[in-house]
């Protein structure tokens, strides 16, 4: 999967990740920003961490504050009040509340981080499955390009030396790969 399409409210997010192409391009879109831009794959984390509000407490408020609305509203047709104007009023200023609290978008996000830049994607837009699987391709394919890119044999020692010691603390490579790659670089320098 190598492009994804999210909306979430007034909120959308697209990443397309060209298989030729060494960046990721991004489009984000909201109420008040438009970003268009794209980020190479050396720079994509290869980590992939939760972030999510607790929702449970706005919930509630919203809950509550609809209920008082809908209150308001039942009283100043069903009921005979006293002062018609300010039921109207308050289930005016707590309708906007509720109609407030329903339009928020809450962070319900899965987070590609330990790179140089933050990709954020909805983890439930179009499901966590399709999310998860187009994050850890993603993931995959920006550690093979820094493979590719840092396990140069041409470079002096000291500096392939501290490209491989680079990849082992990242953990795009373990022990015995590192010891491999040494190996190797020595048997091409004799060579």
């Amino acid at each position: 999967m190598n492009e994804i399409k999210q909306r979430k409210g007034f909120e959308t997010r697209s990443y397309k990740l060209d298989a030729n192409s060494e960046f990721v391009e991004v489009e984000y879109n909201s109420i008040k920003d438009k970003l268009k831009y794209k980020i190479h794959l050396t720079e994509v984390g290869n980590e992939i961490q939760y972030e999510a509000d607790n929702v449970i407490v706005g919930k509630i408020f919203v809950g509550i504050t609809s209920i008082i609305t809908l209150i308001c509203i039942g009283v100043y047709f069903l009921g005979n009040p006293e002062k018609p104007g300010t039921y109207v009023a308050n289930a005016i200023i707590w309708g906007a509340i509720s109609i407030f609290g329903f339009l928020k978008p809450h962070k319900d996000d899965i987070l590609i981080v330990n790179g140089n830049k933050l990709i954020r994607l909805f983890r439930k837009k179009p499901n966590e499955e399709k999310v998860m699987e187009f994050a850890n391709n993603l993931i995959k394919i920006a550690n093979d390009k820094k493979k590719e890119v840092l396990i140069n044999f041409d470079l002096n020692e000291e500096q392939f030396m501290g490209n491989v010691q680079w990849l082992l603390n990242m953990k795009l490579i373990d022990k015995a790969e590192l010891e491999e790659l040494k190996s190797e670089y020595k048997l091409k320098q004799l060579i």
